[in-house]
């Protein structure tokens, strides 16, 4: 099967890590991968790889630790096509250092109703315990139903939004989403007459995910320059 010639239309996030034991366990990013009948430890591995790079749609990078402590950097593709790399996967650039995540819902005006605080209990709780997914999803969920009750300009609404923005940052896992939440995020406050610093802080992130964009996939990072350009005066 072909490899993947043109390394730099890879992109380097994510990085899977398999890890192969010396009594022929293996774990993709931690979770056990159940050996396929017929086949050995890595073949089984290489065989999750494929499923995950095809849901993306384009080969995906992983390290490969072998019993012996040696690792491996690969590219694998949908196909099975496997490309060993002389050198390290390229690391990516960081993200940029936003706020708190729970530091926007500090501006609310007045006390969330209890059904609020439940949801916003849920966005704690998750990211406390280092689930930034699923303190993503409570994020969500909870802006979801506070657009619905006081609208998307209202305070506790706003602060709903950017804590979601700042988890999508965190993630890594989506560049292109990342962008689109903070150039909403700014476009609300600004629509609402929020404090400039916040609004300018939106911007500003919005700017810097979709920089890591453009480093991974210029393809998608040129569509969406119309929807940066609409905050570009913001970031000053």
């Amino acid at each position: 099967m072909p490899v993947v010639t043109d390394l730099d239309s890879v992109p380097l996030t994510p990085v899977y890590t398999i890890v192969i034991s010396a009594t022929g366990e293996t774990t993709v990013d931690g979770e056990p991968v159940e050996n396929l009948p017929g086949q050995d430890a890595r073949t089984s591995a290489l065989a999750d790889i494929r499923v995950r790079a095809a849901r993306r749609g384009h080969p995906v990078r992983i390290n490969a630790k072998e019993p012996d402590g040696s690792v491996w950097p690969l590219i694998v593709d949908h196909d099975g096509a496997v490309t060993p790399l002389d050198a390290p996967h390229p690391a990516p650039v960081a993200p940029p250092a936003p706020a708190a995540p729970l530091a926007s819902l500090t501006e609310r005006t007045g006390p969330l109703e209890p059904r609020h605080a439940a949801l916003l209990g849920r966005v704690v709780t998750a990211e406390l315990r280092g689930d930034l997914a699923g303190a993503a999803a409570a994020a969500a969920d909870l802006e979801t139903v506070l657009t619905a009750d006081l609208g998307p300009l209202h305070p506790h609404t706003l602060g709903a939004l950017a804590t979601r923005a700042w988890l999508s940052l965190l993630l890594r896992d989506d560049w292109a989403a990342a962008t689109r939440l903070h150039v909403l995020a700014a476009e609300r406050r600004r629509q609402a007459g929020a404090p400039d610093v916040e609004t300018r802080r939106a911007a500003r992130n919005a700017h810097a995910a979709w920089a890591l964009l453009r480093a991974v996939d210029p393809a998608s990072a040129a569509a969406l320059r119309p929807e940066l350009g609409r905050i570009a005066h913001l970031t000053a």
